[in-house]
């Protein structure tokens, strides 16, 4: 069963990497007496041969400094925004309410479906300026490295 699973993992491998390796990484499962660690030692290389040597850790780099980027953000709006919406947030009264939405910063704009819309293209937008700039930058990195 346990070499069955090992087999499937070999077959999700990138074709190159198949043809090298798979014949000898069996062997050495078979000759262990397969033990699960070699299926998590399986489970890591199929992970690494596909971020690293296809290009995928390029779009996983890009999505994990956007995650940063975006929660860096929030909490730079938590310590340095506007004291008034924490304020709102504490003392839901309706006194506090009325005050807020008559001299706060969003007084003028209440949230719609075009506000938000807005907002989820320029985020979007934003990702995938991001993406193709890392994209773009490693591959004349790529270029001056094999030089």
């Amino acid at each position: 069963m346990i070499r069955a699973c090992y087999r499937c993992l070999l077959a999700l491998h990138p074709p190159a990497f198949r043809r090298q390796f798979a014949a000898e990484m069996l062997w050495i499962f078979d000759q262990s007496g397969g033990t699960p660690a070699l299926l998590l030692d399986g489970a890591v290389s199929l992970a690494r041969q596909w971020l690293l040597r296809t290009g995928w850790w390029r779009v996983v780099a890009a999505l994990a400094i956007a995650a940063i980027q975006v929660t860096l953000g929030g909490f730079g709006m938590l310590l340095f925004g506007h004291r008034q919406v924490l304020e709102l947030a504490s003392d839901p009264s309706s006194v506090n309410v009325a005050e807020f939405a008559s001299h706060g910063n969003i007084a003028h704009q209440p949230l719609t479906v075009g506000i938000v819309m807005y907002l989820a293209v320029f985020v979007v937008g934003g990702l995938v300026m991001l993406i193709i700039g890392i994209t773009y930058w490693m591959k004349t990195f790529a270029m001056r490295r094999v030089r």
